[in-house]
């Protein structure tokens, strides 16, 4: 058996031999030829890191925007990633509180390790598999290949490290000790990066991983000294690069014939320059006690030199010429637009490194990290900029992949679902990735939800995907009264991080599926995880057992007191279509839940709400009459609710008018009640209650009523 393994992993070292020699000669037999090509960084694991034990996440080609709360991690992606392609410096610089506080410390030294995995895409090139061709781990398309990074305690120093481990004595300060133990050895802790599977220990060559290019924007920039005049490194690579790049479209010979022409232009005006300069200098002055010194018996000092391209590179100033024509420099510029300026002139670098013109010094994969794009810019150049980075990176022609991280609903809103990686922090208190663009599977039916949110998915709703819970209405007056509401019940959306969101009625099913609700099993591991509350309206409705000469038979909503009055004319529904099918989606969906009335006495919000506050000066104010209601006289009811029932049938006749006005003024009303002394009382509806105590997180599922 041994014999046999040995035998197949030699077969498949020589298989990866001989594939790894044929991509490197197709390389450089193509390696100046133009056309797309695409790998990407498809997944990083990280373990033991910061707020990370053990997770992975899911990369998109192309742009990729990372959201959540504070402290879930997003951050820490970037800082993994950098480990890997921004030199060794970046991994030294980690300390003791860069280990994650959940793992246990013994005597096996503790670790840090991100695995990187890189793959093809349908647009690949010789030349990326080139670059990876010894960290290849799956040769089959769409191959894949791998980088490990390891923060580790070489062997050789394990042996004092496990020796102080167990001078530690059982105590209540035991952890501690084995912490402050893994501290004092910290400084003998290396970064080292592998190649391939891990198991083989194969370092990577630094000459491909220079072939991977990583820039970082941080969150607090200070981007106008880096490009105010040509001194500063950045605008100094881009001024020098672009010099004569127009030559570039021409053909060979013209191009040469320019480029010679100007250079004889600039050497004679340069040495014109120096040569006025020298004259109004008195050399004669400054050197005139050569003589005496002894000096000169070496030779007569005078002055000379010449002016080079890059010392007039040097002394430009990046200007910002106003619409009035007048120029500012750069650091007089809104901090904003400067912001913007010098990710364009960073997307310009990218352009350079990338060319054929850099030769062997070419890079293969630019990649641009960026914290909080927001910072310093309105929300509308927020939107624009983030449209232009996913342009380009469905283009490809700049950067190979960006990674953002964002607090901003107007950059979500701008980017689709498709880019977007939201971290989660579970009840275990673990940072988990969610993909929301993912749970949708290929049917027709998730394909028309998936493009339903797209459209939809403004600064407005975009901020269900940063809250901690998601409450959905589908009107304006819930919209405007379920936030005050929450304070008459001695809670908070705000302070909940509740997201109020106001959806159709038929709509509901399209957004609870990126909580998990009424998707594919196997996509629910893509899912959100908020604990998500839909209020509907519970709409009866009733339709003729035969229909009129000449007409249809439609189902009509009806008043809840007509429900089962006239069984041998009607069929009933208690509720609507829209609750029975929002129900049956749930599909076990423990965190999505359906809040409607379930008493049998209910119809739409304000309905509800005026009837259970029939006696409620805040609504019934005399700024409406109080009418007979068609059918109530029918009705089984109670003279009580019968009573109730004509006020609130009143009631929704008055908003239904104009639902803002009105919803805007009981709004004003029930501010100013709350702030009463005493308050006058106003009732909630039970499932309005309940859909309250859910979303923020003061009651337990079973303890929920009147959901489903």
């Amino acid at each position: 058996m041994c014999v046999e393994l040995r035998e197949n992993r030699k077969s498949l070292l020589m298989k990866k031999s001989t594939f790894i020699a044929t991509i490197i000669v197709d390389t450089y037999a193509n390696r100046l030829e133009e056309g797309r090509y695409r790998m990407y960084i498809s997944r990083l694991k990280i373990q033991n890191y910061r707020c990370f034990q053990d997770v992975e996440i899911e990369f998109s080609e192309g742009l990729n925007v990372i959201i959540g709360e504070n402290n879930c991690g997003k951050t820490t992606i970037l800082k993994a990633l950098q480990c890997f392609f921004k030199g060794s410096n970046t991994g030294s610089a980690m300390g003791i509180d860069d280990f994650n506080k959940g793992i246990t410390i013994g005597e096996k030294p503790p670790e840090i390790t991100f695995v990187l995995t890189i793959q093809s895409s349908k647009h690949e090139k010789a030349q990326d598999k080139a670059v990876v061709a010894s960290w290849l781990t799956k040769l089959v398309s769409p191959w894949e290949a791998t980088l490990t990074y390891k923060f580790f305690l070489p062997e050789a120093d394990q042996k004092r490290y496990v020796a102080d481990i167990r001078c530690i004595q059982d105590d209540d300060d035991r952890n501690s000790k084995k912490w402050a133990v893994l501290e004092r050895h910290l400084k003998k802790y290396t970064p080292r990066i592998y190649g391939g599977n891990y198991e083989s220990k194969n370092r990577a060559d630094q000459e491909y991983l220079d072939k991977f290019h990583c820039e970082v924007l941080d969150a607090l920039r200070d981007v106008e000294s880096k490009m105010f005049t040509g001194r500063n490194a950045l605008l100094k690579q881009v001024l020098n690069f672009f010099v004569d790049s127009d030559l570039i479209e021409k053909e060979e010979t013209e191009r040469e014939t320019l480029q010679v022409q100007r250079n004889q232009t600039f050497e004679s005006t340069s040495s014109s320059l120096v040569a006025n300069m020298i004259e109004r200098v008195s050399v004669s002055k400054i050197f005139e006690l050569t003589e005496k010194t002894g000096a000169a018996v070496g030779g007569q000092p005078t002055l000379g030199g010449q002016l080079d391209e890059s010392d007039v590179l040097s002394v430009l100033k990046l200007m910002i010429k106003k619409e009035t024509g007048i120029e500012v420099p750069i650091v007089n510029n809104g901090m904003g637009y400067n912001n913007l300026i010098y990710i364009s002139l960073l997307l310009s670098k990218f352009k350079m490194l990338v060319s054929s013109e850099m030769g062997e010094n070419a890079k293969v994969f630019p990649m641009l990290l960026i914290e909080e794009p927001e910072a310093h810019l309105h929300p509308a150049l927020q939107y624009s900029f983030l449209r232009f980075l996913k342009d380009e990176m469905d283009k490809q022609e700049i950067s190979r992949q960006i990674f953002i991280t964002t607090h901003s609903t107007h950059i979500t809103a701008a980017v689709g679902l498709d880019p977007i990686i939201c971290m989660n922090i579970n009840a275990l208190g673990n940072v988990v990735p969610a993909y929301p663009g993912k749970v949708f599977s290929d049917t027709a039916d998730d394909q028309a939800s998936k493009k339903y949110i797209a459209r939809y998915l403004d600064a407005t709703k975009s901020t269900m995907l940063f809250s901690k819970a998601v409450l959905f209405g589908e009107g304006l007056a819930e919209q405007i009264l379920l936030p005050i509401l929450a304070e008459y019940d001695g809670r908070s959306l705000d302070r909940s991080h509740v997201s109020m969101v106001r959806v159709d009625a038929l709509t509901f099913k399209h957004f609870i599926k990126i909580f998990g609700s009424g998707i594919q099993e196997d996509r629910k591991k893509y899912a959100v995880s908020r604990r998500v509350a839909c209020i509907i309206d519970s709409d009866p409705s009733r339709i003729l057992h035969e229909a009129p000469a000449g007409k249809q038979r439609r189902w009509k909503k009806c008043y809840p007191f007509e429900l089962d009055v006239e069984p041998e004319l009607f069929e009933y529904k208690g509720v609507s279509g829209a609750v029975t099918n929002l129900l049956a989606s749930l599909q076990g969906c423990d965190n999505v839940k359906v809040y409607y009335n379930s008493t049998g006495k209910g119809k739409t919000f304000e309905y509800d709400l005026a009837f259970e506050n029939s006696e409620s000066g805040l609504i019934f104010d005399g700024a409406f009459e109080i009418t007979d209601v068609d059918g109530l006289d029918t009705s089984t009811w109670e003279a009580e609710e019968k009573e109730k029932a004509k006020k609130a049938a009143s009631y929704l006749s008055y908003v239904e008018e104009g639902k803002g006005e009105p919803a805007f003024n009981l709004a004003e009303k029930l501010k100013e009640n709350i702030k009463a002394q005493p308050r006058l009382v106003f009732n909630l509806p039970p499932h309005i209650k309940d859909a309250l105590k859910w979303v923020c997180y003061d009651t337990e599922e079973e303890e929920v009523c009147d959901a489903q």
